[in-house]
């Protein structure tokens, strides 16, 4: 049995939200001599959907701080107050630090009765009916929630309550090639709430080779649309993503007028002013992304360019220039590709209030390989 089942079994208040388990109706002693009920919260390891090993032996405090039945605080496992806020609506007080002889808690379940007994021993004497194992009556977990397994990566990173920003948002990705594939892969690991795939192209060798993962050879042989295949692929991370397998054009905007946001990843021979023209008219913001990579013969060369329109401040570069031998070559790197979503999905975030911006003015950047710069592009 895995320690958060054990836990529940046993009638504790547990839960796992954003890759935090939560202690509930944790019974402990105000400085007044008076039973008050607390929380604990402490980043949760997970393997899948099973808590592992506790990544050390501190935990987070709701509530005042906590006292002996004569009224002194616990100075012997409160380590300072703190004031934190890892969940929206959940804050903490005090941090703890309670260390086993062994150095670490071999499990959550460990860790956590043995934080509730140093805490809740001292409530018993004075009510010997405050105890933390209230065998709460809960709703079961719904389909509604933004990933098929728990996020751990942002409760690790203690950035859980910033990814409120991507509540309910409805995303677009037009262009499921090198480039698009790379962003869906980390769109995908925010908590939107829909991600709308669209490419009427075939999904083939070469597209594997410049794409995350590792395609397999069956996939290949099948020809898949490309939308189609990566919605199956990344639905097992993510729920709520949708495949168009259809080519976009100026017409399909219409679809995405109600959404959110758009990234247009598009190969350089789609009629991309015209859809970003049509976006704009219909008050969409997007991301346009470009590349334009030439062989010097000593070397390839090139640009990658980010553009971010908004309905406040609207700007449109068109596609990084290339002579039509380079376009029929198509040269594209899958490390490039990388980091021409890396740096769209960077200024999404930013534009989303995730990141810090410090350079609002700036709406259209661009990357040069052989200078290895990042320069801002005028409007």
């Amino acid at each position: 049995m895995d320690d958060y089942t054990r836990l529940l079994d046993e009638g504790y208040d547990v839960q796992l939200i954003e890759g935090y388990l939560l202690v509930n109706d944790v019974p402990y002693v105000t400085a007044e001599k008076t039973v008050q009920r607390g929380s604990l919260i402490m980043p949760a390891a997970l393997a899948g959907d099973t808590l592992t090993t506790p990544p050390d032996h501190t935990t987070h405090f709701g509530g005042a701080e906590p006292c002996d039945a004569d009224g002194r605080a616990l100075s012997k496992i409160i380590n300072s107050a703190q004031h934190n806020e890892f969940l929206p609506g959940r804050p903490t007080d005090f941090y703890f630090s309670a260390k086993p002889p062994a150095g670490n808690y071999a499990n959550y379940y460990d860790k956590v009765t043995t934080y509730v007994e140093l805490v809740g021993r001292w409530a018993l004497l004075i009510d010997p009916r405050a105890t933390a194992r209230t065998y709460p009556v809960r709703e079961a977990d719904t389909d509604d929630a933004p990933f098929v397994y728990r996020d751990s990566a942002s409760s690790r990173a203690g950035v859980a309550g910033l990814n409120t920003v991507f509540t309910g948002l409805r995303i677009a990705i037009v262009g499921l090639g090198g480039t698009g594939s790379h962003i869906l892969d980390l769109v995908a690991k925010t908590p939107v709430a829909e991600i709308h795939l669209y490419d009427g192209d075939v999904f083939l060798n070469h597209n594997a080779f410049r794409a995350p993962g590792a395609a397999d050879v069956r996939d290949l042989r099948g020809q898949p649309n490309k939308a189609e295949y990566w919605a199956v692929q990344y639905s097992r991370l993510k729920r709520g993503i949708t495949a168009h397998p259809v080519f976009f054009e100026r017409g399909t905007v219409a679809e995405v007028s109600s959404f959110d946001f758009v990234f247009l990843a598009l190969d350089d021979g789609s009629d991309r002013e015209g859809i970003a023209n049509a976006l704009e008219e219909a008050g969409v913001a997007f991301i346009d992304v470009g590349m334009g990579i030439t062989d010097t013969g000593s070397g390839l060369t090139g640009i990658l360019r980010v553009s971010l329109s908004t309905p406040e401040a609207r700007i449109h570069v068109p596609a990084c220039g290339t002579t039509p031998d380079e376009y029929a070559r198509n040269i594209q790197i899958s490390d490039l590709n990388a980091v021409n979503a890396a740096l769209a999905v960077i200024q999404w975030k930013r534009h989303l209030g995730f990141y810090a911006d410090m350079a609002s003015d700036i709406s259209s950047f661009a990357y040069s390989v052989s200078d290895n710069l990042i320069a801002a592009l005028t409007r």
